[in-house]
């Protein structure tokens, strides 16, 4: 019983001394249009910049270009315990969730799609 004074500080200094800390990070956009309306060996790039806007990456490739947009999202939190006189980590959790949904659209030399591919993964980020 003479140390229950002693425990109750301890516990009260600690839960003066933790923190929490919540962060979202969102790159670029998601996707404007629906990629179905995308249409291989018809639509054409100026459909695709109509549809969608510019993308995020242009590359050059030997056989036609590609075209690729990215939505990239970041969630995390954190629980930290410290010591408040000597700054001291006692514990901490970190908690992360990265999720991204890209769109690659491949043109041939004339300009027309020859194939489409997407990952849609942004939708099944879990809740912190």
């Amino acid at each position: 019983m003479k140390r229950m004074p002693w425990i109750v500080a301890g516990a009260a200094l600690a839960t003066a001394a933790s923190g929490c800390t919540v962060g979202r990070i969102y790159r670029n956009v998601p996707l404007r249009a629906d990629p179905s309306a995308i249409v291989e060996g018809t639509s054409t790039k100026g459909d695709v910049l109509r549809l969608f806007g510019p993308p995020n990456q242009i590359n050059h490739q030997t056989n036609g270009d590609a075209f690729v947009y990215l939505y990239q999202r970041e969630n995390w939190s954190t629980f930290r315990v410290q010591d408040p006189i000597l700054r001291i980590n006692w514990f901490t959790y970190t908690r992360q969730h990265e999720r991204r949904d890209t769109l690659l659209v491949l043109f041939d030399f004339t300009g027309l799609v020859r194939g489409v591919a997407i990952s849609h993964n942004v939708e099944d980020m879990p809740v912190l």
